[in-house]
């Protein structure tokens, strides 16, 4: 317990505030046509999401998920303030091989970010002196301006997901793990209302999802994810490089009442 209270702590003393948050891998294996899956949960430190996947025809997925993360309450010249919001959806397909689920799938969303504030470190951008609307600048005799960020951005991503059962100690229990490729392009990103350059990279995004049955059709489930940028970042205070994340949360799966099990002969 002890050790999990220090992962929290970590987490929550070492995930930035950027404009762009990804949202985590969630994906509730679904069984057969026909069946459909909420999960909602909370993602250390600050932040919530909620998905849902069905499956409209034999072998093929349908999913959205949207995530919200908030930084304090007040936005104020004493206090560091963040707000970020993201929304996508995508379509896959899906097999199972002996007791093993595996799908892929591919999609898109978009998002908003803002930030308030200097969150600790020298100003938000690094740019040495903030330019503001009508050409005034900091100086010795008068302070800079409080860096106000405003970003909006596209993604397009690919996953590969893979579910199985937890063996013979825990029957009921189910792990998963997912891939995930995504491509984040900044459509627009303001400074003080000053237009800046939009940034663009890829992220790879790797997560390990374990979910066990608390009521008949009612799971809860505990994630965590990794992710790395493949290329040269170049602003780690719009898109963060790397990050721990952690979420739990619940799923309702209606129609999936059992461990997987294999849908061939």
């Amino acid at each position: 317990m002890r050790c999990f209270y220090f992962v929290l702590l970590f987490v929550a003393a070492s995930s930035c505030t950027t404009l762009y948050q990804p949202l985590l891998a969630t994906l509730p294996a679904v069984r057969k046509q026909g069946d459909v899956a909420v999960a909602g949960g909370w993602q250390f430190p600050y932040g919530a999401q909620v998905s849902a996947i069905a499956s409209p025809l034999p072998h093929t997925l349908a999913f959205a998920s949207a995530g919200i993360h908030a930084y304090n309450t007040k936005r104020d010249s004493s206090n560091d303030y963040a707000r970020n919001r993201q929304y996508e959806a995508g379509i896959g397909g899906y097999i199972t091989v002996k007791r093993t689920w595996l799908s892929a799938a591919v999609g898109t969303g978009q998002g908003r970010g803002f930030r308030y504030g200097r969150f600790g470190s020298s100003d938000i951008l690094n740019f040495g002196v903030v330019v503001v609307p009508g050409g005034a600048s900091g100086s010795p005799g008068r302070p800079l301006p409080v860096p106000e960020l405003l970003g909006y951005y596209t993604t397009r991503f690919a996953q590969v997901t893979a579910w199985w059962p937890g063996g013979v100690q825990h029957p009921t229990r189910e792990w998963g793990s997912s891939l995930r490729l995504t491509q984040v392009r900044f459509t627009d990103l303001t400074l003080n209302g000053v237009a800046q350059l939009l940034p663009a990279r890829h992220q790879l995004q790797a997560s390990l999802i374990m979910q066990q049955p608390l009521l008949r059709t009612l799971k809860w489930q505990a994630a965590a994810s990794f992710d790395v940028a493949p290329e040269q970042v170049a602003d780690e205070k719009v898109i963060p490089v790397s990050g721990l994340r952690l979420r739990v949360g619940l799923v309702f799966c209606p129609g999936s009442t059992h461990p997987i099990t294999s849908t061939t002969p």
